[in-house]
């Protein structure tokens, strides 16, 4: 999720910055006594008062993103100097814009702390931009360090698919040779079932030739033949 305070504080440093500017363009309007001097300073006073207002709503929405980070730091991964930082950055926004204010109401008491109010500024600017830059850098870590994990996570269940295929390629040409087994079980079975029709046709012929008594004698041989070959077929 993106971080909401980055977004908010990039305008942020931007309306200041043209605050400061504005400040400036009325500072030097105010050495002016004529009458449009005078009329462009109450115009520049005016759009002062107006950037005012908008980044007071900024600070509002930079204070609502820090709690929102506060509230979810497992979530947006910021740390507590990085919070305080945030903290001190709104502060002194808004220190500025209060500087900004009493300097307008105030000009002749203010008419030499521009200079000092932008040098603060900058500073406080170029180490939040430091802050940002930490804390990018540290996110990329991060990121690259779980994109090495993904890596090894894929590596390890590319091996496993490998043994699996190689498993499924064994029992593939194991199920193969039971099937010849089977066949060859069946073809055996085939030539038994013929060999049994074939002297049961001839035991046939022979209980026609013979009379009662003789024919149950034979097949009483018989029987006892049929079942020692079938015992001798299954025991091999």
């Amino acid at each position: 999720m993106e971080d909401p305070f980055i977004t908010v504080k990039k305008d942020t440093e931007d309306n200041v910055n043209g605050l400061f500017k504005l400040l400036d363009r009325w500072k030097k309007l105010s050495s002016g006594t004529s009458a449009i001097a005078k009329q462009e300073r109450n115009h520049v006073e005016s759009e002062i008062r107006k950037m005012i207002v908008v980044i007071n709503e900024d600070i509002d929405d930079l204070e609502e993103a820090i709690t929102a980070v506060e509230r979810n730091r497992m979530r947006f991964n910021i740390s507590s100097d990085e919070i305080a930082n945030r903290k001190y950055f709104v502060q002194q926004t808004k220190d500025q814009c209060r500087s900004v204010m009493e300097q307008v109401a105030n000009p002749t008491r203010y008419q030499s702390n521009l200079t000092p109010s932008l040098n603060n500024y900058s500073a406080a600017q170029h180490a939040q931009n430091k802050s940002n830059e930490v804390f990018i850098e540290r996110n990329m870590e991060q990121q690259q360090q779980i994109m090495r994990e993904q890596d090894q996570q894929l590596n390890l269940v590319g091996q496993s698919i490998g043994r699996l295929k190689e498993m499924g390629t064994l029992i593939g040409d194991e199920v193969e040779d039971q099937n010849k087994l089977l066949d060859d079980f069946y073809s055996d079975m085939g030539q038994t079932e013929k060999r049994m029709g074939n002297v049961q046709k001839k035991l046939d012929k022979i209980l026609n030739k013979v009379d009662s008594k003789k024919q149950n004698i034979i097949i009483g041989v018989l029987l006892v033949i049929m079942i020692i070959v079938v015992v001798l077929f299954f025991s091999l």
